[in-house]
């Protein structure tokens, strides 16, 4: 049986032990139907983010990444299409020239994002984002999850101690053989308990992490630093850890860190802030000449029903700063500040950062 328990005076979810999608029961609720559902709507944010992406200049219309994910099926092409419709409606500018009606969507999207942000475009955009954030929840049914703004510490069945960053999530999978965990989304730190003959085993992304008598924590790409945006991240805080995946094993001991991308590439050695990498477990933000942007993404994780959005040269102002993660607000507050941004609010939960002048910001 396992314990929650309510660290740094956050949250904790009360499912007793196991985070619900939904709290239908009966006749009335069909699995097939919410299925589905819960697919369209997934559909429809991972398109609405490529739509964000292009037009904040993370991505281009060419991109192969969105031709890989419009190919994956019609409803991937048809969502696509349905976020650029919404996308034109809310520009309140006119367009160049119309747009024919069997270009492909990336070419449709190389007409429309050649110009910048109307004020109902820009709501739309972040209106987007909030529902992308919002909808990962949904998408499955893990055996403990936290959401933005939460922190959970689980005490395991073998009494292993699992600390669950905001917006993550888990699933345990213990047998006779061995102590699996997946880690679904987001960042957990581990303390493992010792005196089992079964291996304990970090499964994340593409590749596992075999516990060698350590405490140690893993950030899938979203959760983690931008240096290691693509890359899953392995930071050892006690003991030593084996990473491995198809390519190669390594190991790492305290203080070091290793990070994998996919199975054609061998974890390798990474230098990382311990310090700063295991600040949320303190219940703090640690930045060391971090860009805003990245700022404002772990802002993002701890401010729940809220949405930062840094426009323009402001997202590659650097932040040094050491800021409480339940107090999200008030670092916001603290870096328009120190920075001289113009931070615009959107119906009270959106927030946009800009560079009153890029010359004296800077």
């Amino acid at each position: 049986m396992t314990k929650d328990y309510q660290p740094l005076g956050m949250p904790v979810s009360s499912s007793g032990g196991r985070s619900t999608a939904s709290s239908a029961t009966g006749s009335e609720a069909n699995p097939v139907d919410a299925r589905a559902t819960t697919r369209a709507r997934r559909l429809h944010a991972e398109a609405a983010v490529w739509i964000v992406r292009i037009d904040a200049g993370r991505a281009t219309p060419g991109d192969a990444r969105l031709a890989r994910w419009c190919a994956r099926s019609p409803q991937h092409r048809a969502a696509f299409d349905a976020a650029l419709g919404q996308w034109q409606q809310a520009d309140a500018l006119r367009t160049r020239s119309a747009t024919p009606p069997q270009r492909t969507p990336r070419a449709r999207a190389a007409s429309i994002f050649s110009f910048g942000f109307s004020a109902p475009r820009l709501a739309f955009a972040c209106a987007c984002a909030v529902a992308a954030i919002g909808i990962t929840h949904y998408l499955h049914e893990a055996d403990f999850a936290t959401s933005a703004g939460e922190l959970r510490t689980v005490a395991l069945d073998d009494g292993s101690v699992m600390r669950l960053d905001a917006d993550s999530a888990v699933d345990v999978r213990y047998n006779a053989h061995e102590r699996r965990v997946v880690l679904e989304r987001g960042r957990a730190a581990f303390d493992v308990k010792h005196g089992d003959a079964r291996r304990f085993i970090v499964q994340a992304a593409e590749g596992n992490i075999a516990d060698i008598g350590t405490a140690f924590q893993v950030s899938l790409p979203d959760a983690a630093s931008s240096k290691h945006s693509t890359a899953t991240l392995v930071t050892v805080t006690q003991g030593r850890v084996e990473v491995g995946n198809a390519s190669g094993a390594l190991q790492a001991t305290a203080g070091q860190s290793i990070q994998y991308s996919d199975a054609a590439h061998a974890p390798a050695s990474v230098p990382v802030d311990t310090f700063a990498a295991t600040a949320w477990q303190r219940g703090r933000l640690v930045f060391t000449d971090t860009p805003l942007a990245e700022v404002a993404a772990a802002l993002n994780r701890y401010w729940k029903g809220h949405f930062i959005y840094v426009r323009g040269n402001a997202a590659t102002l650097r932040v040094s700063g050491n800021f409480a993660i339940d107090a999200p607000a008030q670092a916001l507050a603290t870096l328009a500040e120190t920075l001289s941004l113009r931070a615009t609010q959107i119906a009270g939960r959106v927030v946009i950062l800009s560079a009153q002048d890029v010359s004296t910001a800077q």
